[in-house]
């Protein structure tokens, strides 16, 4: 597969697998094991980005750390912060934002414990 820089020095897949749809947005989740293969599958075809973020669900984040905990310093991890979450208000949802420095300390925190690592490869702000 292609690659990418991204900034200065950060070379990633042209292709990246977002994490999303595997458990949030699109319908019932997906059998886990399965989505674990997907995403060792990925990496054995070249694929080294993979996305996510904790306003998918805790266990959106915890499924990638699952699947790539072996082969952590082969791929680049990208998770955001600043959604904490959504509120229903006047009949529409709207999101409940926080970027505040002690917010984002603490998102930082979960997502490593989540993607089981002591590193996050690019990490910014949502919504974008």
């Amino acid at each position: 597969m292609t690659q990418r820089i991204l900034g200065k020095d950060l070379t990633v897949s042209s292709i990246g697998l977002g994490i999303m749809g595997m458990d949030h947005a699109y319908g019932a989740q997906a059998d886990r094991a399965q989505m674990v293969n997907l995403i060792q599958s990925a990496v054995d075809l070249g694929n080294t980005l993979f996305d996510t973020a904790p306003i998918y669900g805790e266990s959106n984040e915890q499924l990638l750390g699952q699947a790539l905990k072996l082969i952590r310093e082969k791929v680049v991890i990208a998770t955001k912060f600043g959604i904490v979450g959504m509120e229903f208000k006047d009949g529409k949802f709207e999101q409940q934002l926080d970027s505040s420095p002690q917010a984002i300390r603490e998102q930082v925190e979960k997502s490593l414990r989540n993607l089981q690592t002591d590193y996050i490869d690019l990490y910014f702000s949502a919504p974008y």
